[in-house]
């Protein structure tokens, strides 16, 4: 009914039944998102719904195109030294913030009357310190690793006006990184290094990106309105650029039913979604629509290492040493995962295998664990779906038998909201579960394993994977598949996941829609290019 509602009242706005200025029919679309949005502060936005609106709201140094070749957003052009350790950005002089009548009269008095609307160098100086500052915890903070004193300032030990990137004048911009990384031009389309306002930041007095009222965004669209259930964002009028909006504007609506979401979705209530495998295989009108299938979910046994028992290593190389993961797999018809990273983020060759299936070594593990717990019994809560109860209950009976009385297993199920709810909250113990790529690089895939992550479920707490990845993209391909294989086989040996199978995401949008790009993650949507019929 909302979006019915959205609807007539923007044909009644843009057709000039109320306003008489134009016969066109705006472009609207309609888009699910997963859950409710947080902080729209692009430094530290940590959600799916959240980060859909700073990219599509925000304009970076570059920006991506519909191929995802890495082109210019507010940088006119761009160079880099001979050594790979200078970039050096010429900006647009043209490029302006948008500011909302919303925040222009709540900051009234906080913002001068002659506030600069140009975005400038500075604006991406105080962006990148900020989101290097500890106090900001920023979850990207590890993509800046090799910006010069980045770790040193991560780390507290140096200010972050020591950050290597330094606004030359108004619209010329040079960071100097450590070592060359092949990827930085990438990063820099990334939310983390999205411009940041320095005057309007501090009239928010610590709202900023809380409310529209306290936003400020440069890019294609602006966030107009929201509340718990909907997201609206508008084409800016005063957008200059390469990437001008087609639609009007797009409505983002939370729908965590995903009955009511598939309904919608084939009687064209929206415009398209990013959806689950088995959502997909239920999908009646599939042959009808635009569709791009990624595989980059493990479906798997995900361990919460706050939990005391499972804290503990040793506890965990037990679980995964009785896992038959090719039995598992095979009785649910699926093919056994190759490793704890998905298809669509791997390197190819380089694959680390979990915990080798092992009675023996498992009942060893378990002894070791007990004895640095001091403990004689454990007891461990498994948590799935509803639907996987039966298999779950199966592998239940193998791991009693191999590891005896010592350890209590039981299940709890769940709907698939319940579930996710729990894991999210880290109210669980194992959890049958899915573990995304949310990108389809190995370098976001290996981010969320990071200490400030928001997608890191586990609580593994990195033992210095920023500084890993930090090196993953600096030097030649040899270096690269060295420093994955390092990375994937601290996490294989961790048995933070048991992985069981690998599944896909589909992105499907309904006949009528094209333009819209998607890059392999549930919120690398961008809708600039969108159309309908």
């Amino acid at each position: 009914m909302k979006r019915i509602m959205a609807l007539v009242l923007s044909l009644l706005l843009f057709s000039g039944i109320l306003t008489s200025c134009s016969s066109d029919e705006p472009v609207v679309l309609f888009f699910p998102v997963e859950s409710e949005a947080g902080t729209f502060d692009p430094q530290i936005v940590s959600d799916t719904t959240a980060s859909i609106v700073v990219r599509n709201c925000f304009e970076g140094l570059l920006r991506k195109d519909e191929n995802g070749e890495t082109i210019n957003g507010v940088a006119k052009s761009w160079k880099v030294s001979p050594d790979g350790l200078t970039y050096t950005f010429y900006l647009r002089e043209d490029a302006v913030w948008h500011l909302t009548s919303n925040a222009e009269k709540q900051l009234e008095g906080k913002i001068p009357e002659n506030f600069d609307l140009s975005v400038t160098a500075n604006d991406f100086q105080f962006a990148l310190e900020r989101a290097v500052d500890p106090a900001t915890g920023a979850h990207m903070s590890y993509m800046l690793y090799n910006i010069v004193n980045a770790p040193e300032i991560l780390s507290g030990n140096k200010n972050k006006d020591e950050l290597g990137v330094k606004a030359v004048d108004k619209y010329t911009l040079e960071i100097k990184l450590s070592q060359p990384q092949s990827n930085f031009p990438e990063v820099l389309t990334e939310p983390v290094c999205m411009p940041c306002n320095e005057t309007f930041f501090k009239a928010c007095s610590g709202r900023y990106g809380t409310l529209i009222a306290f936003s400020l965004s440069n890019g294609p669209f602006y966030l107009s309105r929201f509340d718990d259930t909907s997201y609206r964002i508008n084409k800016a009028a005063d957008y200059i650029g390469e990437s001008e909006a087609v639609p009007d504007y797009v409505w983002l609506y939370v729908e965590e039913d995903e009955e009511k979401l598939m309904g919608e979705l084939e009687a064209d209530g929206y415009s398209g979604a990013v959806i689950s495998e088995d959502m997909y295989k239920e999908l009646d009108d599939a042959e009808k629509m635009t569709v791009i299938e990624t595989p980059n979910v493990i479906r798997g046994f995900i361990m919460n290492l706050s939990d005391l028992a499972l804290g503990e290593e040793n506890i965990r190389k037990a679980l995964a040493a009785a896992t038959d993961i090719k039995k598992i797999a095979e009785n649910t018809g699926k093919a056994p995962a190759q490793g704890i990273v998905p298809l669509s983020a791997a390197a190819e060759g380089v694959t680390t295998h979990p915990e080798a299936y092992s009675e023996e070594k498992a009942k060893v593990y378990l002894k070791s664990g007990m004895e640095k717990l001091e403990t004689t019994s454990i007891d461990i809560v498994l948590l799935c779906e509803k639907r996987y109860e039966d298999a779950m209950r199966r592998l239940l009976q193998e791991w009693q038998r191999i590891l005896g009385i010592y350890v209590n297993f039981s299940v709890k199920t769940g709907t698939p909201a319940e579930v996710k709810k729990a894991v999210e909250t880290g109210n669980y113990q194992i959890a049958f579960y899915d573990y995304k790529a949310e990108t389809d690089s190995a370098y976001g895939y290996f981010g969320t394993f990071t200490a400030n992550s928001p997608y890191n479920i586990t609580g593994f707490n990195g033992f210095g994977m920023e500084e890993l990845l930090g090196k993953l993209y600096c030097g030649n391909e040899e270096n690269f598949r060295s420093v994955y294989a390092s990375v994937e086989s601290k996490l294989s040996s961790a048995s933070v996941i048991i992985p069981v199978w690998t599944e896909n995401t589909y992105f499907v949008c309904t006949k009528d829609i094209s333009g819209i790009l998607y890059f392999s993650g549930c919120d690398k949507l961008y809708f600039h290019k969108a159309t309908n019929k």
